[in-house]
Formats: structure tokens, sequence, C-alpha cells
């Protein structure tokens, strides 16, 4: 089984030609371009066959924001109405006060001269939010959405009382796992709270012997990105035993 999927994988190159169908609606665009009929790969990578169509995996990139990604961000400054929040992207987020007026469930419209900014996010803050825009400065317009929209209030917001782990955002995919089935043991199988940013930052509340455990558990998945067998490995770090349906569910997977 193991060398039927080390044949399903292969290292590209910027500027290789791929041939084949590549899974676009799971892979971002900027890992190709178009040249006639053919795909060029733009970054270096490990392209994946899965079924009948092929994903690029990157080694590096930036974090692009995106529409609807669920982002932790810190507070870094102020504006005139709202606060100016560094999700590690190249260009800086924000967030109204507007919003979080909204989201607190309050009718009055934001007065800078009665509202003070500082009394809600402070500077070092950590913040969880959801990018619904991108203006045309290229600035991620962050939003604090309701729960019925799949997003656990506690999770938006100020974030207090975390530890906080950074991985690069490429990596983020693999940890969630195929249809979120690595997340889930984890989540499943840990004490305490678990989070996940889009933009590679994973917030951790509970003690610190588990928070040990999962920092290993997140290098383990970083330096086995690639490698099959790797959601047993992980279900072994938990104690757990893995099911034949999370075991089907193995792969990489870029979203």
């Amino acid at each position: 089984m193991e060398e039927e999927d080390k044949r399903k994988m292969r290292i590209v190159t910027p500027g290789e030609k791929i041939s084949g169908r590549i899974n676009l609606r799971r892979t971002d665009n900027n890992f190709f371009i178009k040249i006639g009929n053919s795909m060029i790969a733009t970054n270096l990578g490990v392209l994946k066959k899965t079924g009948s169509s092929l994903d690029l995996i990157p080694y590096k990139s930036v974090y692009t924001p995106r529409r609807d990604d669920y982002v932790i961000g810190v507070v870094i400054g102020y504006a005139a109405n709202g606060w100016i929040v560094d999700i590690g992207a190249s260009t800086k987020a924000f967030l109204s006060a507007q919003e979080l007026i909204r989201w607190e469930g309050d009718a009055q419209r934001f007065d800078p001269k009665k509202y003070e900014l500082s009394e809600h996010f402070k500077i070092g803050d950590l913040v969880g939010a959801v990018i619904i825009d991108i203006n045309a400065q290229s600035h991620p317009i962050l939003s604090l959405p309701s729960e019925k929209q799949g997003i656990n209030k506690k999770h938006l917001g100020k974030l207090n009382g975390y530890f906080i782990i950074k991985v690069h955002t490429t990596k983020i995919p693999r940890i969630i796992g195929r249809k979120g089935s690595m997340i889930k043991m984890i989540k499943e199988n840990m004490r305490g709270d678990v989070i996940v940013g889009q933009n590679g930052v994973i917030l951790y509340k509970g003690n610190y012997e588990d928070f040990l455990l999962l920092k290993k558990i997140i290098k383990t998945i970083i330096s086995n990105t690639f490698a099959p067998g790797l959601t047993g490995k992980i279900a072994q770090m938990l104690g757990v035993t893995v099911t034949e349906e999370v075991n089907n569910n193995r792969g990489v997977e870029h979203e």
C-alpha cells in the first residue's frame, strides 16, 4: 500500500509542464499558469494524484488572504474607526468598531467621541475573525460572524489564555486532513480547546503537558506531510485506534 501511495506522488519544479487534469477547485490557482493547453507549475512541491485529478502541494508559499478564511491575528494599531490586525499576510487586516458593536448585539452606531477603542482591544491582543472582503488596497476586511455560520463564538473576538503554535500555511491542510479527519481526531482525543487558523496560527487552551503533546503532534505532521501512514502515527501518539473510515480518508489535501 505504501509503495502505491509513493507512486501517486512526485516532486515538481517551477516551470515544469504538467500533463493531466489539474484539480483547481482544491488547489490555489497561483500554483499553476495556463499556456495553451498545458499547465505550468509555478511552485516547488509535490504533485499528488487523487482519483483522476492532480493536486500540487507546495513546499513553501506566503499566506494569501481569501474570503471566508478563519484567521487569528494580533492587534497592532488603531484606525479612526477600528483596529489594525496583523494576520501574517503581506498587508494588514482591518476590523471595524461597528462590526464589533454589531456582533455584541448593540444597536448603537459607532461614535468616536464615546467609543474608546482601547477599552475593547488593546495592542497585542489576539483576535479570531473571518475575512469577508479584500479592499482595493489589498487589505483584508475582517468580520465576526454569527454562530449560525459554523464558527463557535468563543473562537471569535478577543482570545485570552491560549498557548500559540505558528506553522507555515502550506501545512494547515494536512493538519486539518481530508474532510477534517485529522484535526477532528486531535480535538476529540485531547483535553482542552484547539483552534486552527487558515493563516498558520494554532491555539491551545489547557494544561501545559497537553500543550507539549500537541506541539509534538504538530511537529510530527509537519515533518511527515507527504509520508503514508501518518494518520496511524498520530493516532498512536494520542493513544487511540484508527478506524477503517479514518484510514481511508488518509492523504494530503490542499483546501
